[in-house]
């Protein structure tokens, strides 16, 4: 009853939400540590904007992972058995 992860992460949907999710994500956590480093307000805001984008897209990536497994194992356990 395994659920093929390959099939899933070749989602369209999935692919599109990563290419832009984790820049997103990599840009924000470098204004982080850059607003640390260098204690500017200006790095603290970029961090600010660009977090909850990031954390839109990787909620959004989650969610739709979870809907396209629970319907490929749905699929699966409806499916008759093969009769070899």
């Amino acid at each position: 009853m395994a659920v093929d992860k390959k099939q899933i992460r070749a989602d369209r949907w999935l692919k599109m939400m990563m290419r832009t999710g984790v820049p997103v994500a990599i840009v924000s956590i470098l204004f982080l540590w850059l607003g640390h480093f260098f204690e500017s307000q200006a790095f603290g805001s970029v961090f600010v904007v660009t977090m909850p984008i990031a954390l839109v897209f990787g909620f959004a990536y989650n969610l739709r992972y979870v809907m396209l497994a629970v319907r490929a194992q749905r699929e699966e356990n409806n499916t008759p058995p093969a009769n070899d």
